[in-house]
């Protein structure tokens, strides 16, 4: 996605300087996680293929459950208030 942020935001003539910023910051932040866990996992002997995998697992997972909550999210607040009232 992160490929074709400009194209939108160039089209909606959004400031370059806070639009870079926050690519910046978001692409950080990602790769954060990323670098994080290469840098505890180095000399722990684990199969790489192994770990590689699991991350894989857990990133789909958790940006399927990201995509969840914004999809379904008001939906849900909405039923959860209309139940307590």
């Amino acid at each position: 996605m992160r490929n074709y942020l400009p194209i939108a935001a160039g089209a909606l003539c959004l400031p370059a300087l806070p639009f870079a910023m926050a690519t910046l910051l978001g692409a950080t932040i990602w790769n954060a996680g990323f670098l994080l866990t290469g840098y505890l996992l180095r000399g722990s002997g684990q199969d790489s293929f192994t770990v590689g995998l699991r991350i894989i697992v857990i990133v789909v997972a958790l940006e399927t459950v990201c995509m969840l909550a914004l999809r379904y999210g008001p939906a849900w607040r909405r039923r959860i208030r209309l139940a307590l009232g």
